[in-house]
């Protein structure tokens, strides 16, 4: 979804909701369920089906998952401009106007295996330390790493990875290698 299109959505939204960063919270969690049943779009855009079916399936869904009304109110919104595959990036435009509004940056932080709260903490504020901003850890596991972690702060990146330490390894002894 281009801005051009995600602005008003992401104005009106920030107007009617009372706690964008719970709301938001939720319609994540909506977004989860959305894309682990891919059958459930297929469902909502089949043309064929009454559209207050469709929108009571989609109410049905956003209450199980626990969508409060003014996302409920989105979801439906989306789902009659025939707009709702681009939740995912909808979503992400939310998160950055939110982020903007509550001076907050987010940081990305993967590791080798899941990391526990204390390490995360640390590095929460650590990075909270650099930017002189609150900071939202979006965390993710990559085995490839071997051990140790690469935090990504916008277009900043520390790499502090086994994986990387052993190609810079790599690298020095096939520099000292006689040709």
């Amino acid at each position: 979804m281009s801005a051009r299109f995600a602005r008003p959505y992401v104005d009106a939204f920030f107007d009617v909701a009372k706690d964008p960063a719970g709301e938001l919270a939720a319609l994540d969690a909506f977004l989860g369920a959305f894309e682990r049943a891919p059958e459930l779009l297929k469902v909502l855009e089949n043309p064929g089906l009454d559209r207050h079916r469709r929108e009571a399936l989609l109410g049905a869904v956003a209450a199980r998952v626990g969508v409060p009304e003014v996302g409920s109110r989105l979801l439906r919104i989306l789902l009659v401009n025939r707009r709702l595959r681009v939740l995912g990036e909808l979503l992400a435009a939310i998160r950055a106007r939110l982020d903007r509004d509550t001076h907050a940056v987010e940081a990305r932080v993967v590791t080798a295996q899941p990391a526990d709260a204390a390490v995360l903490d640390v590095l929460r504020a650590l990075v909270a330390e650099r930017t002189k901003k609150s900071v939202r850890l979006v965390t993710a596991v990559d085995p490839a790493l071997l051990g140790g972690f690469v935090v990504s702060v916008g277009s900043v990146r520390l790499d502090a990875s086994l994986f990387r330490r052993l190609e810079k390894a790599r690298a020095a002894l096939h520099a000292l290698a006689p040709a």
